[in-house]
């Protein structure tokens, strides 16, 4: 199955599940195909994306993950619960609130106060 169907029918599943019209099999659903190994595409955890989001860009979350299961391709310890396009969504809307509420700089405010550039 090409990649641009499936990671399609993962979208729609996550609203429902996904039947084949021929089959009246449920081919997709919550996000994961049927028969698709669990954890299978996962990269990246919670936690790490909590990590960058907060602009600490050289250190990620440590923590440990459940034995056996899919390992963050980030820290290398945590548990991976998100796959990449997911992980850079998730870790697009952290960083966005923590900009918002002010809790996160901007970038172009880590540039001229953090690193010293001159803003134009």
């Amino acid at each position: 199955m090409p990649p641009q169907l499936r990671a399609a029918l993962k979208q729609m599943s996550r609203r429902g599940p996904v039947i084949d019209v021929a089959t009246r099999e449920i081919v997709a659903e919550a996000g994961e195909l049927v028969g698709e190994e669990p954890g299978e595409g996962l990269v990246g955890c919670l936690e790490c994306a909590r990590a960058v989001a907060l602009g600490w860009f050289g250190g990620i979350a440590r923590h440990v993950g459940m034995e056996g299961a899919p390992v963050c391709v980030l820290c290398g310890e945590g548990e991976a619960t998100l796959t990449a396009v997911d992980w850079f969504a998730m870790t697009g809307q952290l960083a966005a609130a923590r900009t918002a509420d002010g809790s996160r700089r901007t970038w172009r405010d880590d540039a001229v106060k953090g690193l010293g550039a001159r803003g134009l």
